[in-house]
Parts: C-alpha cells; structure tokens; sequence
C-alpha cells in the first residue's frame, strides 16, 4: 500500500530523507472497470503520469515536448510529429501506446484521431483550453474516448497508507495537504515549513492549466480562485469580487458562470448544494491552492514572510471539509450544506433531498460539557438520521450524548479499513 525509501547524505553532518509512495487504491479500482481509448484530464501535479504509466505498464509511452518533438520512453529516441503517426500505424497497431501533454501536438492530430478512432490509445493534458474544446460539440474526437479526470489523492487512501507513518492530530492535518503528491517527498517535515514554501510554486501549477488562455482570461481564472479562497463562495458574491477589481465589465451572474463551470469541470473548484434550496456553495479543491490565494489576498504572502500563525488559520476549515468528504464517499451519499442565519451545520450528507447523516466537526482539544450540548441542541433539530461529532479524541470530550456518535481519528481508521476489506 505504501513504499518507504529512507537516504542517508552525508556531508558535515547526516540528511534522513523519507520517501513515501502512495498507492491509489480507489483510482486503481476504477480504471480496472474502464478500457482505452481513454482521455486522463486534470490540473498539473495530481499524478496523472505516474498513475497511467504504472497501471498500464506495457505500454508505449510518448511525451510531447515544449518544442513539439516527442521522446519515446522506450525506445530513448526523439521524434517528430510525422514520424510519431507512422510508428502509431505501423509499428504499435497492436500494442497500447499513451501520449503525454498530447495538446502539444499540431491541431490536425484531432482530425487524425477523428479518421482512425484508435482502440489503442490513452491521451493526458493537464490544460483547461483543450479540455474545454475537446468536451464541445464541435471537438472532432468527441464520444471517441472515455474521460478521466485525475483530482487530488482520496481521501480514504491518503489517511489508509499515511497511517502508518503517523498517528493522532498530526495524521489528519498532513493527510489534508499530502493528497497533493508533490508533497509526498517532504512527508516527514514539519507542514508549515513546507506550507511557507509554496510561494512560487502555486502559481505556477495554476497558471500552467491557462496557459493557452488570453491573458484576460486567465486574470478572471485566477480572480475566481481568489474570491472563492477568501471566502466568496456564491457565485453572486464572487461576481461581485470581479467587478470590484474591474475583471468583468458588467456586475452580472452570467458573465461569470461558464468561468466556474470550466474551473469546476478541470478540478480547481466544486461545489456543494445547499440542503432543500436551489443555491451552491464554491470552494477551491486543493487546500493549498485555497491556502496560497487566501494568504495573498489577506495579508500579502507573495511579497511578505508571514509567521507560523498565519498558516493555521484555516486548518480547521480544511479538516472539516476534509471529513464532509471522507465521509460522503465511505456511504456513497451526496454532499449538501446548510447555512441559514439560525442553523448551520458541516455537512449534511444524503439521498436526492433526504438527509441520512448529519455531521459536526469540532478540531480542537478537548470539548466542554456545555459545548457538547450546544451541538446536541442543535442536531436534535433534525429528525430520523444518523447524527456524528468528530473530535481528535473522544476521550478528551465531557460529555457523551445518547442520540450522537463521537468518533475520533481511531474510529475513523476503523471505518477505512472496513470499507476496504468490503471492496
């Protein structure tokens, strides 16, 4: 499930490096269910490559170059785009053959696909211009190839394979950010040490997915991220955030929708509904891509060293999103929220309109008898279902309501491991 390769530098002093590989079970499970040809889409850095090239590992595998000629991995031979389609038709008309960063090649190679509608071929991008025209009614290789959209690493794998490295509090905070796989290889460091690095770093892994975008596009991309990430989740608020900073000429909720309808549709943001009304709720998918824009929108990160503080902010708010998750994909229920002025709750998890669970997440330590009674006063509001309280440590919690199951880190590994012995 998991790899751990430890490396001793020696220079003056004794470097121990832990390199922790992720397997990931859920995707794993799911490609076995699909064959090629398969279109594998997402933004950058969520491990794409690596999953494709390991799960189908007899392929032949092609990477498009900046400068549009293609190295062929097993062979160790560069190409250009002629002699690619030949070697395609030719050579491997029987074998799989998967081409990396294939919106690199020349604009005909759709047309190509169109005429040979190959059973052979996987294709990954990381880019939001391709997958937009590709998923059109115009694209000339439409219905030719399943979609598959690589997020960030599960939930249930992350804390599955990370629980052997760690325990407690600091397991789930590293698993929020680890799902990112980039930080996998500073797994053992200190997470805001890691955190306050990123500065160059986000803004490249957002701004390579517009790349092919006008550049007043791509401003109105990242001005959406912004909004969102320092609390806009509406789309009424977040075209008012664009208009104020003058990204859209009219304060008008249409201009702005397809904009979030195409962030939604490559992994940057999703959505939730609220519970019993027609109205959504955005947020940023990747906690450091949230975290990145909040800082800088807030107090300014890209151009100021920002203390440790700052970072912890929105732990909490990661950690509860976090187990709205989890917990949607361990019942195989739909994630709604509710935010009215005089009741809201972390997540309401249930079938079309009927709520079956009900979910509070208090990451704290320790938890008052009077607080554990707020929030029984509060869920009793709800009849019929299932009423959870997520703590670090339940035996850190007063007072332990009849009608609420408290569950901590431990009771959530149990569930994992449970979920996985019944798959």
């Amino acid at each position: 499930m998991f790899e751990i390769r430890t490396l001793s530098l020696y220079r003056v002093t004794m470097i121990t490096v832990t390199v922790v590989t992720v397997t990931r079970i859920i995707d794993i499970d799911n490609l076995r269910k699909i064959k090629p040809p398969i279109l594998f889409y997402g933004r950058r850095k969520t491990g794409k490559t690596f999953l494709v090239k390991n799960f189908y590992k007899n392929a032949e595998y092609f990477f498009v170059k900046r400068n549009r000629t293609i190295f062929w991995e097993n062979k160790k031979t560069t190409l250009n785009y002629e002699e690619l389609t030949k070697i395609i038709d030719i050579l491997l008309k029987d074998k799989l053959v998967i081409i990396d960063e294939f919106h690199r090649l020349p604009e005909d190679f759709l047309d190509y696909l169109h005429f040979k509608q190959p059973s052979n071929i996987i294709l990954i991008t990381s880019t939001l211009h391709l997958v937009k025209s590709l998923l059109t009614k115009k694209s000339p290789i439409l219905g030719l190839f399943l979609e598959y959209r690589v997020d960030l690493i599960d939930e249930r794998d992350i804390l599955a394979n990370l629980s052997k490295l760690f325990s407690g509090k600091e397991l789930i905070e590293k698993s929020v950010f680890l799902r990112e796989p980039i930080l996998l290889q500073w797994a053992e460091l200190d997470l805001v040490d890691v955190l306050e690095k990123l500065k160059l770093t986000v803004p490249a892994l957002v701004g390579e997915i517009f790349i092919e975008e006008e550049r007043e596009l791509s401003e109105r991309y990242e001005g959406i991220l912004r909004a969102v990430a320092s609390g806009k989740q509406t789309i009424s608020e977040i075209t008012n955030y664009l208009y104020a900073r003058k990204l859209i000429s009219r304060q008008s909720p249409s201009l702005v929708k397809s904009y979030v309808k195409n962030l939604l549709s490559i992994g940057l943001l999703k959505r939730y509904k609220e519970y019993k009304r027609e109205k959504y709720y955005y947020f940023v998918d990747s906690p450091i891509v949230d975290l990145y824009f909040y800082l800088d929108e807030k107090y300014n990160f890209s151009e100021t060293k920002l203390s440790r503080e700052y970072f912890l902010e929105k732990i909490p708010f990661y950690v509860e999103d976090f187990f709205r998750n989890l917990f949607a994909k361990l019942t195989e229920y739909r994630i709604f929220v509710m935010r009215k002025p005089e009741l809201e709750v972390d997540a309401i998890l249930g079938k079309f309109q009927q709520a079956k669970v009900v979910i509070e997440v208090k990451w704290r330590k320790g938890l008052s008898r009077s607080e554990v009674v707020k929030i029984e006063e509060k869920l009793s509001k709800f009849k019929g279902v299932k009423k959870v309280l997520i703590v670090p440590d339940k035996s850190e919690v007063e007072y332990t309501p009849a009608k609420i199951e408290v569950m901590d880190i431990n009771d959530i590994l149990e569930e994992i491991l449970k979920y996985y012995s019944g798959h």
